[in-house]
């Protein structure tokens, strides 16, 4: 999971976020030493404050950068699925399918379906949902 590029937008902002993106996205990446991240190729290309925090986390390492789409298909979902649960997951939601559809450019069913896989996750693990986040 790519949770570290929100974590990164939490941390350094949103350019750094977009800058990562933009410049390495979709991309695997040699990740310096803390000490080698200011002379490194990717601190060219993404500001050294950025590769420093990289490196603080991720050293030594290849690290998979998630993709500009694949970024916003990840939000959007957690966005839908954010709509979905404060609906309502009952048999009277407080908003329908349809509406919810129509905000998302997705098909009521597909609505229908994630609402059931949520109610089943939520039976699983005992009243409590995992956030993908």
């Amino acid at each position: 999971m790519d949770s570290w590029i929100d974590e990164l937008e939490r941390d350094l902002g949103l350019p750094a976020r977009l800058a990562i993106l933009a410049n390495c996205g979709g991309q695997s990446r040699d990740i310096p030493s803390v000490s080698g991240a200011g002379r490194s190729r990717i601190a060219s290309e993404i500001g050294v404050e950025i590769t420093v925090w990289l490196a603080r986390r991720f050293a030594g390492t290849t690290l998979e950068i998630p993709s500009r789409l694949g970024a916003t298909s990840r939000d959007r979902a957690s966005c839908l699925r954010a709509a979905v649960i404060e609906a309502g997951l009952g048999s009277n939601p407080s908003r329908s399918a349809n509406e919810i559809a129509v905000e998302f450019n997705v098909t009521a069913t597909w609505v229908h379906r994630l609402r059931t896989q949520l109610r089943a996750e939520l039976d699983e693990d005992d009243g409590q949902l995992q956030l993908p986040f």
